[in-house]
């Protein structure tokens, strides 16, 4: 199956998905996440401020300033591609062309190399940790020069088989899904 294909398939079980369902394997996800290595180490962590099928991020970012964890959400840049800029409560957000909420274009972008740990969203994923984003490419864009930790937190309905991977993915280190964590790179 195309990629095309399996991520219109996905993302119908999305939209399909009961939302009490939905939360819980949220729940047991984010539990997963914050009992990992690489949650404890990290002091500056990436998300994304969650769209409407995406696992819902708040709890994550709660719990990261909790901790003193500085957290970064992605800006994305005429040229397809994105950076990252802190967040916090009062930062100033917009709307992008996309519709999503983004950090307002006159703050400065954190350097890549100070993020410890990205949680990289995306529609589907299969067990050798590829995804399939939702088309534009922005985190495979910016993981390609990115060395520290990548997590992705996998609902049941966002498990597929192994597809045909593109030259330019890159896989993402480490999966957690409601049953397993999968360490794809050694």
């Amino acid at each position: 199956m195309e990629k095309k294909e399996i991520r219109n398939q996905v993302i119908n079980l999305l939209i399909n998905l009961d939302n009490e369902q939905k939360v819980n394997q949220e729940e047991i996800l984010i539990k997963t996440l914050f009992g990992t290595s690489e949650w404890e180490k990290a002091k500056v962590i990436a998300l994304t401020m969650a769209q409407k099928l995406e696992l819902d991020t708040s709890k994550i970012i709660e719990k990261a300033w909790s901790e003193d964890k500085v957290v970064v959400i992605p800006r994305t840049k005429k040229d397809r591609k994105m950076d990252f800029v802190v967040y916090k409560k009062d930062t100033p957000i917009e709307v992008s062309s996309f519709g999503l909420k983004e950090p307002a274009r006159h703050l400065i972008a954190t350097s890549r190399s100070d993020i410890d740990l990205i949680i990289v969203p995306g529609v589907a994923f299969c067990e050798a940790g590829f995804r399939i984003g939702f088309g534009g490419g922005y985190y495979d864009r910016f993981l390609a020069n990115y060395e520290g930790n990548t997590v992705s937190l996998v609902l049941n309905e966002q498990q597929v088989e192994l597809f045909k991977a593109d030259s330019f993915d890159i896989p993402v280190k480490l999966l957690v899904t409601t049953k397993k964590i999968i360490r794809t790179i050694k």
